[in-house]
């Protein structure tokens, strides 16, 4: 049997996309598409349920559109369904997980998402792998500061708002039009960033929203049909069934789409870079870490206390490394935590927020971290 019959992504210039990937001019974009719900299923209508969103008598939403905006019943519950939304992401996504553990070994030197969770994020934190944050906030103005993304130390950057700022959050149509307008200004994104799109050789596009209608008029606002990225190829997976929609995208953004699925095609990615030996290693504990000696509960507490929380969290994670496989749901917790924390401190090193809304949130993430060490005393050595 041939085996492009077999295996509908045979028919891809694999040599291609691993030299483009391999040389850092391969750009990744993940969509909701790409994530699958815990236990399976899409993640927007995972989401929806558990927002109890299609209630119609909801007590803080008015409508939830099917194109993913909220109509709220007064301004002020949006902060209400915001946490709802964040504890919606904090739970464990093993399938999802499971499959960006396979991204995250892949050398990708930029990774963009359109979901504003931090599920990659966290993964990147449970595999022990290095990488820089950021999102677009349409109510700021861009960072000063600007570290190239490499294989090392890629970029994991939420498009359209990050779960850990509130008001970055696009969950009105009013959100998305104060979005495009920040973007047609040049506002929020480094500048330099912008290059390094702009000298990407591939994008690849993976469970995108093709089908929403905001979502070419997003594609134009971020310059993906400009002259300067004609020669940037786009391959894509023909994740829908509208056969005009294929031919709109094909045209207007010289998207290719091949047949397959999200799973398969990230399958196929991890088994070639294997075969080249391109692949990122597992991370293995450095003598310093290794090193370190076991706290008690106590003493883990008063380096909390002592605002010491970055050495807390770290002596916390070598101390449930040890104590694996009992450890395992509070070393998941843990990884949020650090996650959140590792947010915070880049938005503090950015000067993209308030030093009263700082101190909330280090006081917040000390207060869920002293939880997390108490529920540590069960555990025996």
């Amino acid at each position: 049997m041939n085996s492009a019959t077999t295996n509908p992504l045979a028919q891809l210039d694999w040599d291609d996309v691993l030299d483009t990937l391999d040389n850092q001019k391969c750009v990744l974009f993940l969509g909701a598409g790409a994530y699958a719900a815990p236990g399976g299923g899409s993640i927007e209508n995972a989401l929806c349920q558990w927002l109890k969103a299609g209630q119609s008598d909801h007590p803080h939403i008015r409508m939830y559109n099917p194109d993913g905006f909220f109509l709220f019943r007064k301004s002020r519950f949006k902060r209400k369904v915001i946490a709802d939304i964040g504890e919606f992401y904090s739970q464990p996504f093993p399938e999802t997980e499971a499959q960006f553990a396979r991204i995250a070994r892949t050398p990708f030197s930029m990774i963009f998402t359109l979901t504003p969770d931090n599920i990659l994020a966290r993964t990147f934190d449970s595999l022990g792998y290095d990488y820089q944050p950021d999102f677009y906030f349409h109510h700021r103005k861009a960072a000063e500061k600007f570290e190239r993304p490499s294989k090392k130390k890629p970029l994991i950057y939420n498009l359209l708002g990050n779960i850990e700022e509130p008001e970055s959050l696009l969950l009105t149509h009013t959100d998305f039009f104060d979005y495009l307008e920040s973007v047609f200004i040049g506002n929020s994104m480094n500048p330099e960033l912008k290059d390094e799109l702009e000298r990407a050789e591939r994008y690849i596009f993976l469970g995108l929203p093709y089908e929403k209608w905001y979502f070419q008029l997003l594609l134009r606002v971020l310059s993906l049909h400009s002259d300067k990225l004609k020669e940037v190829e786009r391959l894509a997976l023909k994740e829908f069934e509208n056969p005009h929609l294929n031919e709109l995208f094909a045209e207007e953004f010289k998207i290719q789409f091949y047949p397959g699925n999200t799973e398969l095609f990230v399958n196929e990615l991890f088994r070639h870079c294997e075969e080249k030996g391109l692949l990122k290693p597992l991370p293995t504990p450095g003598p310093a870490e290794a090193a370190l000696p076991d706290l008690s509960a106590a003493e883990l507490k008063n380096l909390a206390g002592e605002a010491e929380t970055g050495r807390a969290m770290l002596h916390l994670k070598v101390m449930l490394d040890r104590r694996k496989p009992r450890s395992h749901r509070l070393a998941n917790d843990l990884v949020v935590l650090r996650n959140q924390f590792n947010l915070l401190r880049q938005r503090e090193l950015r000067g993209t927020i308030d030093s009263r809304d700082l101190a909330v949130e280090n006081n917040q993430i000390t207060e869920r971290l002293l939880e997390l060490i108490t529920q540590t005393e069960t555990l025996k050595p």
